[in-house]
């Protein structure tokens, strides 16, 4: 392992046990066992340290989107299906606890999604493009962001069923009408 990932992962581990704000690049290089030294000639300033964990955590996601787009079968919404089945994925990094304190920073410092603009452009373009109807696509794309923010708050709105419900509409409405003639009756959704 890089040093460089090395200090991602210390970072990641303060910003997961103590919160964003108490992420310094010295708790970070104390973590990682290295001099602050170290840590300054690989992020020059907290907000880099930020911008090198989010991008972490954004190709850690979109490796495993490859992966669900690999195993599933060729045809249209093919990039769409793949991000609802990443947005379930147990190992998806939208589970991390680190990410709703990245977003509070996000939040507060937008600047620190400069570097994954172009990432987020190009993930938005291949679900358009992949699709017959490339406004469903972003429809379920954007719902998956929904479900997404309401597990990083902890949002008890969802029960898993519920959840389970919503991840069989969504790849219901990405399905070809003929294949969604064949399927079984919606399941009525419960909000607690």
């Amino acid at each position: 392992m890089s040093t460089r990932d090395h200090i991602i992962d210390a970072a990641l581990s303060v910003v997961r046990t103590q919160g964003v704000g108490s992420l310094t690049l010295d708790e970070a290089a104390r973590l990682a066992g290295i001099s602050k030294g170290g840590v300054l000639y690989h992020f020059k300033t907290k907000e880099a340290l930020i911008q090198g964990m989010v991008a972490r955590l954004a190709d850690k996601c979109d490796r495993l989107q490859q992966e669900h787009y690999d195993a599933l079968p060729v045809g249209a919404n093919r990039w769409a299906r793949a991000l609802v089945a990443t947005s379930f994925d147990p190992e998806a990094p939208t589970t991390d606890p680190a990410g709703c304190a990245l977003l509070a920073a996000i939040a507060t410092n937008p600047s620190l999604l400069e570097p994954l603009e172009e990432t987020i452009s190009a993930g938005f373009r291949r679900l358009t493009e992949d699709s017959d109807d490339p406004a469903m696509a972003l429809l379920v794309a954007l719902a998956m962001d929904g479900m997404w923010l309401h597990r990083l708050v902890g949002s008890p709105v969802l029960d898993d069923e519920t959840r389970n419900t919503v991840r069989e509409r969504a790849l219901a409405l990405l399905t070809p009408p003929a294949a969604n003639e064949a399927a079984a009756p919606a399941t009525k959704l419960r909000a607690r």
